[in-house]
């Protein structure tokens, strides 16, 4: 098993971890869904979360037995329309959508010489972190673009520890959904759930918020 000691990188994901977007990707997904007459639940949302793109996409097709009524390059243009919709969303983001505790925390790992990478699904991820002004702790960041596979699949953080020229079984990832922490656990990084028990219980380490987020408190939670 990784001690603590060992661990040397961080893998993280960005919504609900980083930042405080979900509420963004709802909207603009909300949108589509009413442009396609598409009735909108709080279970569809909670379906979408975490999802890629084009998954997202599929769901609320289901959801309205539309799945057949479009082609595959008319799906491609309702996931890129959804982004039209987030992109324009996202513009007011700022410092202000940071999660509690996330500023101290990368300021932490960057005083004790950890490396960094942001491993999110979202190819809008750069211009988050722009937005909220954290480029100077993220210069690496997986293009989900280049994978072939989307999490739960681990192949994200597999590249993310590759990106530090590390084994991921030294390095933590943090993630806030059952699907993410799936992906973390199978690339044999150790995994930092936040949320809920319900939420986080496949998590090697269980965090309750981001505001708990300390390289003492993870150390606590390894022994």
């Amino acid at each position: 098993m990784t001690s603590f000691s060992q661990l040397k990188g961080c893998l993280f994901d960005l919504h609900g971890v980083i930042a405080d977007s979900s509420a963004y990707h709802t909207q603009a997904w909300h949108q589509l869904a009413t442009d396609l007459n598409v009735t909108w639940t709080q279970a569809l949302a909670d379906k979408l979360l975490g999802m890629s793109r084009d998954d997202a996409v599929a769901t609320i097709l289901a959801a309205g037995d539309l799945t057949d009524a479009y082609s595959e390059t008319e799906k491609i243009s309702l996931g890129v329309r959804k982004n039209g919709y987030y992109l324009a969303l996202i513009q007011t983001m700022s410092p202000k959508d940071i999660l509690p505790g996330i500023k101290p925390f990368l300021n932490e790992l960057q005083r004790n010489g950890y490396g960094i990478v942001l491993a999110s699904a979202s190819v809008n991820a750069p211009v988050e972190i722009a937005k909220m002004q954290l480029t100077d702790y993220f210069p690496l960041i997986v293009d989900p673009k280049t994978l072939h596979h989307n999490k739960p699949d681990p192949e994200i953080y597999v590249r993310a520890a590759e990106m530090l020229r590390m084994p991921p079984e030294t390095c933590m990832g943090f993630e806030d959904s059952q699907p993410g922490l799936t992906a973390l656990n199978g690339s044999g990084a150790v995994s930092v759930g936040i949320g809920t028990p319900a939420e986080i219980k496949t998590a090697k380490v269980q965090l309750p918020s981001t505001k708990a987020l300390t390289l003492t408190n993870i150390e606590h939670a390894l022994q």
